[in-house]
């Protein structure tokens, strides 16, 4: 049983509790919590965390919410609906009569022109990719598995999960076909581990795919998971992590705009 929420605690008690309250209710993955807590803690508590809950104003919540703005949409709007969220929870308890953040600035993405990955377009990622994976950078080196993992996301249109999650028995090369049955998840208790999906699906395999799968099969090497990409340490690759490398690779090459579900897009 957690603390109930009364109006005299602070902000940051606040997120104590109902992230307490939500990973004892089991309805939400504790990824997404834990992105709750990184948003709440980093984005939230530094500028409200000493204010008693009764003190919340839609004036203030609004001054945080215009400078996050300015630094990043995605930042404010993650924010905002966050806070909201907790801050119902406070109401639901009595604690607060009104939601301040009901009512605040409004968040919405900008609208951008609609982009179509084009051949060139596929191409120039490509080369970013493996321009990125030769250069000199300091700290500890990537996998080579970078620019097969997007290649096969290519080929197939699978999510970056799914494809980290492919085993070489979910492969026929001989029939050109691949399972798509589980998924990647990341969790404090669990570490990283492959998840089965409630429905599996088999796509069909491209010339290209096969060209990359047989790559992989005459120059990997093998690994008790049997994943077709597995870290050093004979791991499943984590998403954030390839999704990460994505990013800088995307900024360095000025393709900011080719995202995962373009390749996806573009497979289909």
């Amino acid at each position: 049983m957690t603390s109930p929420i009364n109006s005299d605690m602070t902000l940051a008690e606040l997120v104590g509790i109902w992230l307490v309250r939500l990973r004892a209710e089991g309805r939400l993955e504790a990824a997404t919590i834990n992105e709750y807590e990184r948003v709440l803690r980093k984005l939230v508590v530094p500028a409200l965390g000493d204010d008693s809950i009764s003190a919340l104003t839609t004036d203030g919540i609004n001054e945080v919410l215009a400078r996050l703005g300015a630094q990043s949409t995605n930042r404010q709007r993650k924010a905002k609906v966050i806070a909201g969220a907790m801050l119902d929870a406070a109401v639901a308890d009595g604690a607060i009569a009104v939601n301040p953040v009901r009512g605040s600035l409004s968040v919405s993405r900008p609208k951008t022109a609609p982009r179509t990955l084009t051949l060139a377009d596929l191409e120039a990622a490509r080369d970013a990719v493996r321009t990125w994976m030769t250069k000199d950078r300091p700290g500890p080196k990537s996998s080579d598995d970078l620019a097969d993992i997007i290649d096969l996301m290519l080929a197939t249109g699978a999510r970056i999960g799914e494809v980290l999650a492919i085993r070489w028995s979910d492969i026929d090369l001989h029939a050109r076909q691949v399972v798509i049955n589980a998924t990647i998840k990341t969790e404090t208790a669990k570490g990283t581990y492959r998840k089965t999906l409630p429905t599996s699906r088999t796509l069909g395999l491209t010339t290209f795919g096969v060209e990359v799968l047989r790559r992989r099969e005459q120059h990997g090497r093998r690994n008790e998971l049997d994943a077709v990409f597995a870290t050093r340490n004979d791991t499943w690759h984590q998403v954030n992590n390839v999704e990460r490398r994505w990013r800088q690779i995307r900024a360095e090459a000025g393709l900011e705009w080719v995202t995962p579900d373009a390749f996806r897009a573009l497979a289909r």
